[in-house]
């Protein structure tokens, strides 16, 4: 144990008063042996995993050696983490626990952020979040021979710095839209200058709007295309444009990399302008003269109209101007010209996470910038004041991945580091060592403040000297006080920044002030220097320490720094909390203190909990949510759904059994979120449950019909589809675009093992067992209301029959399902064709018919019904049949009959479920 006398090789304890030199040689030698063997052996027996390694995924995580295990001794770990250029790298540690000295003597983590080098130990860099200088980060973790504690769990992130390093994929769901921001205003428009890039990666040829203006309902401004070709709108009056476009031979100008284009329309002539690949040309459109665009309206990417759907693809440095330019400027107009109505930056945009595609090829991305560091890196140049552990900020975080910031600034992160005041009457500063052996977990007693200091030179324009001038003078002017201050962060902004960055501080100071302000940004001048800091205030004794108390102990007690810089204002805030909110839906979120992590009951779950943790940005101060997680939440039910499939596995079950895992997976589906995994387990327990005997699942099979359907409607996946097999259940869903929908498919094929199946979304099944085809016109026929709630077809496939049994028929086929979302459509122009191959050919003549299970015939137990169901004679044959159906209900099932009397259909014939009544129905095929 450190701080205690060790025996190494090179000392030599006193035994007896005297020690022969002979037995000193030789117990060296032992010693030094006994030390390296407990060290290899520990390490051999916990574990033995490479720890260098270069890291150049977008996204990741790593951790210490063993973790949650102890680390082992001995250690030397390298991890370099790369990105492409034009993006920076955010390493964030979502636990954070090393063997803790003075200097990090012994233990420690180093991070090289491509300026600067800074060693941490104990718990201080538990959940703070760093980012790089450049493109590169490297981390460097060593261990010594004795103590060891957890170690850390870390995520990486590559960041685009800004908006022009990101494209952004247009919207395909009305539902979800990009738009310009409600800050940004657009006037009346008489002239106009609008550039953008955009790919189309989709060859259909459906009509589409690039990007479209609406005032009033109406569309006043659009760029897209119809059949007849690309064109403009201005205020009602459309211009065709084909004439001065370069296109393909099939007649689209966009592809599938970025083309840029601008148009300009001035309202004194009826000619617009067009410049394409260096290309500027003049084109007629008689009616635009005179016109004028209303503003106070919203611009967003895509469009809003039903009848038209957006472009298919992705669109880059979209601006607009409220000038006509002429040729001249636009053939030198740069990536730095800024549209002064739209530009490519965050701020003047509302994009959804998702939609961003950060991109290291693009026209006008950037480079980062070299940031001097803002701290110093060693113990000499703060005249031997280290960094000490800070216990109250620090929370145990449950978190598994990092908020991804998608408008982080260019700027790195630099080193953090904590200093203790002490608030006896010495001068000294004195670290806060905590017990090395201690186990009990810290807890967040912290308040933080952002703090805006400008100074003036009058001898130096080095920044990397103001910076660790005004560092050492906060230290300074915080100790020796009644209130226990940590310097968390400090930073200096660019003349260029300053000005617009410091107006959200003033504004912010002045709600906390009582509207004074400390500062006028205009005043900035190139002497000036404006450096933020974060300071963190322990206010574990519940005392209140005030904005205006640390802006009297800053600035009115002193005016100069070092008698190089003058104070010339200091302007300070309380960091915010993070509000409340929803996030997702039934999970909600009290109002909470940064760096504290909030737990909450699973809403659906008792007895198990949530966690989420509010994070506190180093540059800005701002405070922001980062993910909830709630995989213990879903776990017990991954947990239950496990163990259901292990009964049921290999399993003869009866009825009772059967009712009995039923009830329990509709409980998992109706209270779990459902993602692709717990949806696998689900759907191969139905597939056991599915082989017991007909006798045993005639009770609950309405109750499994249902759940199937619910689960299908519930599950959560990433991508266009996705598609779930197993020996006697196959499940396919893929994503529906109503404004753009041409039709879905859908096929299943045996596996080579006939063990189970294998399901396609396309049209690539040669031979499959059974297919359905949905028409394009399928949506035409719903409620607008309506089809902004569809967003996925549902197909089920059913190799068993158990659950639809009809005394009264003899079925023996495949059973195929499928549904649009939660949706009863009925009537349709154009038939839904289903195609099922025979388990065993069929003899010649032998009357067959296409049917559905109607979940209501005979008081809700279940049977077949005919109506509105055709065979198509022509296609069919001996081996497969084909059924032509003029609605496709709740939940679908197509099938065969092979034995169908007159007398039966007319017993069996309902009218159909409204989408109210919410009834079940199946239409079957053999």
């Amino acid at each position: 144990m450190k701080g205690h006398q060790i025996w190494h090789a090179n000392m030599t304890p006193p035994m007896s008063g005297m020690w022969c030199k002979h037995w000193k040689r030789k117990m060296q030698h032992v010693l030094y042996f006994i030390i390296l063997y407990f060290a290899c052996t520990q390490h051999s027996v916990l574990c033995c995993t490479s720890c260098k390694l270069t890291l150049t995924s977008p996204s990741g995580h790593f951790t210490s050696p063993c973790y949650p295990q102890l680390y082992p001794n001995i250690q030397d770990c390298k991890w370099t983490i790369q990105a492409p250029p034009g993006f920076i790298i955010q390493v964030t540690f979502v636990d954070f626990d090393i063997e803790e000295a003075q200097n990090c003597m012994y233990d420690s983590l180093s991070i090289n952020n491509g300026e600067s080098t800074s060693k941490f130990c104990g718990v201080t860099a538990k959940g703070m979040a760093f980012h790089s200088a450049g493109n590169e980060m490297i981390l460097t973790f060593v261990s010594d021979f004795s103590i060891q504690k957890k170690g850390f769990n870390a995520t990486y992130k590559h960041v685009a710095v800004s908006l022009r390093n990101q494209k952004v994929i247009v919207p395909q769901n009305q539902s979800s839209i990009v738009s310009i921001s409600s800050k940004v205003s657009i006037p009346t428009l008489n002239e106009v200058t609008v550039c953008f890039e955009a790919t189309k990666y989709s060859n259909r040829t459906e009509d589409w709007k690039a990007f479209s203006y609406w005032s009033s309902s109406s569309d006043h401004f659009s760029f897209g295309k119809t059949a007849s070709g690309h064109f403009v709108l201005i205020s009602g009056v459309q211009c065709d444009l084909d004439t001065v476009l370069p296109l393909l031979p099939n007649g689209e100008f966009f592809i599938d990399s970025f083309q840029q284009i601008c148009i300009v329309w001035n309202s004194l002539s009826d000619v617009l302008g067009v410049r394409t690949k260096s290309i500027y040309q003049n084109i007629s459109c008689p009616g635009i003269k005179d016109l004028s665009i209303p503003g106070q309206g919203n611009l967003i990417l895509g469009t809003y109209e039903i009848n038209m759907g957006p472009l298919q693809g992705d669109i880059y440095n979209f601006r607009l101007w409220s000038t006509a330019m002429d040729s001249a400027t636009l053939s030198n107009l740069s990536c730095d010209e800024k549209g002064n109505i739209v530009n490519w930056e965050n701020e003047f945009w509302n994009i959804p996470s998702w939609a961003r595609k950060a991109e290291s090829k693009l026209s006008c991305g950037t480079s980062l910038p070299t940031i001097p560091s803002a701290e110093p890196t060693t113990c000499e140049k703060l005249a031997g004041v280290c960094q000490a552990t800070v216990t109250s900020i620090v929370t145990p975080s449950t978190t598994t991945n990092t908020h991804p910031t998608t408008n982080t600034p260019a700027f790195h992160a630099t080193s953090v580091r904590y200093v203790t005041v002490t608030s006896a009457t010495t001068t000294m500063i004195t670290t806060n060592m905590t017990d090395t052996n201690s186990t009990d977990p810290p807890t967040p007693a912290g308040t933080f403040y952002r703090i805006s200091i400008t100074v003036v030179n009058s001898s130096t324009n080095n920044e990397t000297t103001v910076q660790s001038l005004v560092y050492s003078w906060l230290n300074r002017s915080l100790q020796n006080w009644n209130y226990t201050i940590f310097v968390v962060n400090v930073s200096i902004k660019s003349n260029e920044r300053s000005a617009r960055d410091l107006e959200t501080v003033i504004m912010k100071s002045k709600l906390q002030n009582n509207g004074r302000s400390r500062r006028d940004a205009s005043n900035l001048n190139t002497e000036s220097f404006v450096i933020w800091a974060l300071l963190v205030y322990n206010n574990t004794n519940n005392i209140t320490l005030q904005n205006e108390t640390i802006y009297q102990k800053l600035y009115e007690q002193n005016k100069t720094i070092d008698g190089v810089l003058s104070v010339q204002s200091v302007t300070v805030y309380q960091v915010e909390k993070c509000k409340a909110e929803e996030s997702p839906s039934s999970y909600h979120w009290p109002v909470t203190s940064p760096t504290v992590t909030q737990i909450i009951q699973c809403p659906k779950s008792p007895g198990n909990y949530a966690s989420r943790t509010c994070f506190v940005g180093l540059f800005y101060g701002d405070s922001h949510w980062g993910p909830p997680d709630h995989k213990n939440c879903t776990a017990s039910a991954g947990a239950l759904a496990n163990e259901l499939l292990n009964l049921t596995t290999g399993q003869k079950l009866d009825a009772e059994k059967v009712n009995d895992f039923v009830q329990t997976l509709k409980k998992i589906v109706n209270e779990a979120d459902i993602d692709t995994s717990l949806g696998s387990t689900v759907v191969n327990v139905f597939s056991n449950i599915l082989g017991s005997s007909d006798n045993a699942l005639y009770t609950s099979s309405s109750e499994a019909l249902k759940t199937i359907e619910a689960l299908a409607l519930k599950l959560q996946f990433t991508g266009q589809s996705v598609s779930i097999s197993s020996p006697n259940l196959a499940l396919g869903i893929s994503r529906v675009n109503t404004t753009t929908y041409s039709g879905s498919t859908f096929s299943v094929g045996s596996q080579s093992n006939n063990s189970d199946f294998q399901i396609d979304m396309e049209k690539n099944q040669t031979t499959p067992l059974a297919s359905v085809v949905l028409p394009s016109t399928l949506l035409s026929q719903i409620n607008e209301s309506d089809k902004y709630t569809v967003s996925r077809a549902q197909f089920m496939f059913f190799n068993k029959v158990g659950l639809f049994q009809d005394h009264l028929s003899n079925i023996s086929s495949y059973i195929v399902a499928c549904s649009i979302g939660n949706l009863t459509i009925r009537d349709l122009k154009e038939p839904v064709k289903i195609t099922v191959k025979h388990t065993a050919p069929l003899p010649n003549n032998t009357p067959r018919t296409c049917v559905f299970w109607d979940a209501n015939l005979y008081k809700s137990a279940g049977g077949w019904n005919k109506t509105g169901c055709d065979v198509s004679e022509n296609e069919s044959s001996d081996n497969e049949t084909v059924c032509l159906c003029n609605h496709l209900t709740h939940f679908g099932i197509l099938m065969v009959s092979l034995k169908w009397t007159d007398q039966l259909a007319e017993d069996k014939v309902l009218q159909y479920p409204t989408k109210k009544d919410k009834k079940n129905q199946m239409l079957p095929a053999s």
